[in-house]
C-alpha cells in the first residue's frame, strides 16, 4: 500500500524581524558578554478546531483563512546575548505590551523600551546569559 507524500506543515509562528541593534551601547555583561535588541512581529496561525484550543473563548467565531486556520500577529522584542548565552529563555508575555521581566528581575525602573545600560538595572538576567523575549498582543 502506498501513501501520498505528506505536504509540509506550515509553521504556526513566523517571525518578521524589523531591526537589530546593540543593547546598552554594546556593554559586556560579566559572564555573558554583549547583548542585542531584536524588534519583530510574530505572525501566528492556529487550528481553531484543535482540542488544545478548546478553552480559548470565542476562537470558533474568529475569521478563518482559506485553509481554515485563524491568523493573528503581535509585537515581539528580544534581548539576546550576541555570543549565544546559556541557551536559557525568559518569556515575558506582557499585558498590553508592558515589559516587566527586566524591571522585576534586574531591579530597575519600568520601561517599555529597554535600550540603555540604566535599563538593565543590576543586570541579573544578562549576567546569567538569559535571552529575554517580550511578547504582546
Amino acid at each position: 500500500m502506498s501513501h501520498a507524500p505528506h505536504e509540509p506543515q506550515e509553521s504556526p509562528v513566523r517571525l518578521e524581524i524589523h531591526s537589530r541593534e546593540p543593547f546598552a551601547d554594546g556593554h559586556r555583561f560579566a559572564g555573558s558578554g554583549a547583548y542585542e535588541v531584536i524588534t519583530a512581529t510574530a505572525h501566528y496561525s492556529v487550528d481553531p478546531d484543535a482540542p488544545a484550543h478548546d478553552s480559548i473563548t470565542d476562537l470558533a467565531l474568529a475569521p478563518r483563512d482559506s485553509t481554515g486556520r485563524v491568523r493573528f500577529s503581535g509585537d515581539v522584542e528580544i534581548l539576546r546575548p550576541v555570543g549565544g548565552g546559556r541557551r536559557r529563555l525568559f518569556f515575558d508575555w506582557g499585558n498590553r505590551g508592558n515589559k516587566r521581566a527586566v524591571q522585576y528581575f534586574c531591579d530597575t525602573p519600568h520601561t517599555n523600551r529597554p535600550r540603555t545600560l540604566a535599563d538593565a538595572g543590576d543586570g541579573y538576567l544578562m549576567r546569567r546569559g538569559h535571552t529575554v523575549v517580550f511578547g504582546a498582543w
